[in-house]
């Protein structure tokens, strides 16, 4: 059984044990108002059984208690569980747990009772009560961390359940959702989008609860992974359907389709659809795509427009070819931009979805488009800014800010981003292929034929690459010097292609600027500090985020070093990698819980017991490098190993390998030690530097990256100019003539 097959049961699982937990939190605290009231211990346990003092009513087998000690019969008795629990709450898990079945048969084998008593003890080791939790919604992002994992695993279809939390994060950006709205997605999968668009009312400082969530899902197996989602991210009141949401959309009001504020989806690619028995075929005013050729794209996009309101607005992701394919399809598109609904066209990079290389795009639809887009559309091209992976890319929190922020402020950017008008589109023929209005194809590279031949480096080509060298105030005497009115050529201190990256690297101008960005970084940082320390007073976690981001733009662009998309990305990424212990200390404050246990280890006490860990870890490789050397090949056939030797050795081995566990053991200790008796003061101070040092960390890979560019320039050129194509025939010529005259002394020739 994979990991993909395994997911229901820990889904089932985790589930379970959150349920009775919150059960027995509630049912103490119930308990105790009744004996607070003069009830005895009997009557008041007896009162608390009363379902409606729940939001979820937990069943005697359903409860952790029963089920902790379970031993025999195992894969029965939790199916029973599930099934109680299910039967106890119908109005919200109906549907939702009595499919999960832990003895159910995969080929040939199912989960023995050993091995489900091993899961169960697994699950026995932490609590998931409220007060377990260093921020409210630890457990819905454990969740959410488990559905990547199993669409991980799952390769080609973990497709069918989840999107990539980044380009969700990017959708639910550019839609913006306000407390007071309703958000739907028609084909929700495992709920991330709807997920999402909490997590971002809650940034904002406003009340999520005031925030309607609606979703369908066709596959029953994922719309039962996707109420669980909600649940344990505290969302009992969203509405997920399960049904086809083309055939029979679900979310009506008095025979008519709902309407919402904002509608994101990421409906399955290249799907066909059947007109036979489809209800509410008036969605479809622009018309309707084939049903066969796998092109009903459009047929979900037509959709969600349909489940607008007069001023909603909605995020979809599309395969490339619905911008550019004819037919019905281009006639569907000619309505959408007649009608001028058309709000944007993103294009994402490649590879970012599972089991899919089809390109894709965002499209971003507006009932209530801005004045200044009126009769245009935005066409952004972000299909070449992304991290790259082995198995699929992924946007990078500076991508989605980039994009975002082009967006929301409708900025032209040259490669990038073209505010294009109706009529033009229309000249077009409706073509909506985003190269077509943004084209971000490199410049061709320059090659000088001259040069080629005799060697040095154009002006022109050093003059193009002027404002790199002006970001770094950089002499260009430091790496070529005149040659003639034409051409420059390298210094003679630069005799091999390595000493151009030491050169740049020890240039005042270069070590100058970079110093410069590391100083306003830290002065930067010292003026926020009040803000932080206050920050567990913060409700707003958007406005933070945006003020502090501004203010560190105004302190780093000036420099000239990093443009403002750069500098955004050292903050974005920061903030992301530190959002969950930001929301720890919103939560419960500066707990020392927050703190990594390397973070802990800085202190001088574990400074020292480090270097005691180092030495005996250095003195154990050392041994082991002596056995080897002992063990090898002996050198002499008659040289054999001295077996005394060997013994003594091994034992010295041993010895040592116990002195390093006893040291890691000290280490523990003192971890935790130091966590249980820090001052709270100093955790403050712990916590603000680990916050520091990520940021400053994420500044140097930006440093580097920078400076590796303007490394690659100067290496562009010694490897196209530096050896001539004459020298090339000369050594060609030279190695001619020495094989001849080797051919020659061997008799060969003439």
């Amino acid at each position: 059984m994979d990991a993909s097959e395994f997911k229901v049961y820990i889904f089932g699982m985790l589930f379970l044990r959150r349920l009775s937990d919150q059960f027995e939190e509630r049912r103490e605290e119930v308990v105790r108002s009744w004996r607070e009231r003069g009830k005895s211990k009997a009557e008041a346990e007896e009162l608390a059984e009363d379902p409606d003092e729940y939001t979820f009513y937990v069943p005697q087998r359903a409860r952790w208690s029963e089920i902790k000690d379970l031993k025999t019969d195992i894969g029965n008795s939790l199916n029973k569980a599930l099934y109680a629990l299910e039967e106890d709450n119908p109005d919200k898990l109906e549907g939702v747990l009595k499919h999960i079945n832990y003895n159910a048969t995969i080929g040939r084998t199912r989960l023995s009772d050993a091995k489900l008593q091993a899961f169960i003890h697994h699950f026995n080791k932490y609590r998931l009560r409220n007060e377990d939790f260093e921020f409210p919604d630890m457990l819905g992002a454990a969740y959410e961390y488990l559905i990547k994992f199993f669409a991980d695993s799952a390769g080609k279809k973990g497709g069918e359940f989840y999107t990539p939390a980044n380009v969700v994060r990017l959708m639910v950006l550019l839609m913006a959702p306000q407390e007071g709205m309703r958000v739907y997605d028609p084909t929700c999968g495992s709920g991330g989008m709807l997920i999402q668009s909490k997590s971002y009312v809650e940034e904002q400082g406003q009340d999520a609860r005031n925030l309607s969530l609606f979703g369908q899902e066709s596959n029953g197996g994922t719309w039962s992974i996707c109420k669980m989602n909600m649940i344990l991210h505290g969302v009992n009141d969203a509405d997920i359907r399960n049904e086809d949401t083309i055939a029979r959309p679900q979310h009506t009001d008095g025979g008519e389709l709902m309407h919402f504020d904002r509608v994101l989806a990421n409906p399955p690619f290249s799907q066909n659809y059947t007109r036979a028995g489809m209800e509410h075929p008036e969605r479809f005013v622009y018309g309707f795509a084939p049903e066969s050729g796998k092109k009903a794209d459009l047929m979900f996009a037509q959709h969600m427009v349909a489940s607008l309101n007069a001023r909603g607005k909605m995020a979809t992701v599309m395969p490339h070819g619905v911008l550019f394919r004819g037919g019905a399809e281009k006639e569907i598109r000619r309505g959408m931009v007649e009608d001028d609904i058309i709000e944007a066209i993103v294009g994402l990079p490649p590879a970012l979805f599972y089991g899919t290389g089809i390109p894709a795009c965002i499209l971003v639809i507006n009932r209530d488009k801005p004045p200044e887009l009126a009769g245009k559309i935005l066409f952004i091209n972000a299909d070449a800014e992304y991290g790259e992976g082995k198995a699929q890319n992924h946007l990078r929190p500076e991508d989605i800010e980039k994009t975002t922020r082009v967006y929301h402020h409708r900025e032209e950017v040259p490669k990038y981003s073209r505010i294009v008008s109706v009529e033009e589109i229309a000249a077009q023929d409706y073509n909506l292929n985003i190269r077509r209005y943004v084209d971000n194809s490199p410049e061709p590279e320059p090659h000088d034929v001259r040069a080629h031949l005799f060697g040095g480096v154009p002006r022109s080509e050093a003059a193009a690459k002027a404002a790199v060298f002006d970001r770094y105030a950089l002499d260009g005497t430091v790496l070529l010097r005149e040659r003639d009115d034409t051409y420059l050529e390298f210094v003679p201190e630069v005799t091999a292609k390595e000493d151009i990256r030491k050169v740049i690297e020890a240039d005042s101008g270069v070590v100058g600027v970079e110093a410069e960005m590391r100083r306003r970084l830290a002065a930067w940082w010292e003026e926020r500090l009040p803000r932080l320390k206050a920050f567990s007073e913060s409700n707003n976690l958007f406005a933070l985020r945006q003020e502090f981001l501004a203010s560190l733009k105004d302190a780093l662009v000036p420099v000239g070093l990093l443009d403002a998309y750069q500098v955004a990305g050292i903050f974005v990424n920061w903030w992301v990698d530190s959002q969950y212990d930001l929301k720890a200390i919103r939560s419960t404050g500066w707990t020392s819980s927050i703190l990594a246990d390397d973070t802990l280890l800085g202190t001088s006490d574990g400074a020292a017991l480090l270097a005691r860990l180092d030495a005996a870890e250095d003195r154990l490789r050392s041994l082991e490098a002596e056995m080897a050397e002992l063990q090898g090949e002996p050198e002499d056939e008659d040289e054999v190993p001295d077996t005394a030797e060997l013994k003594a050795l091994k034992h010295r081995i041993t010895a040592q390998k116990k002195a390093v566990k006893a040291v890691e053991e000290e280490r523990g200790a003192l971890i935790e030690r130091l966590r249980t008796t820090l001052p709270e003061d100093e955790v403050r101070g712990l916590i603000l530097s680990q916050l520091y040092d990520r940021l400053a960390a994420g500044l140097e890979r930006y440093l580097t990256q920078s400076r590796q560019e303007l490394v690659a320039i100067y290496e562009n050129w010694w490897d196209k100019y530096r050896v001539t194509a004459r020298e090339i025939e000369a050594e060609r010529d030279a190695a001619k003539e020495r094989l001849d005259g080797y051919l020659r002394e061997l008799g060969y020739g003439a």
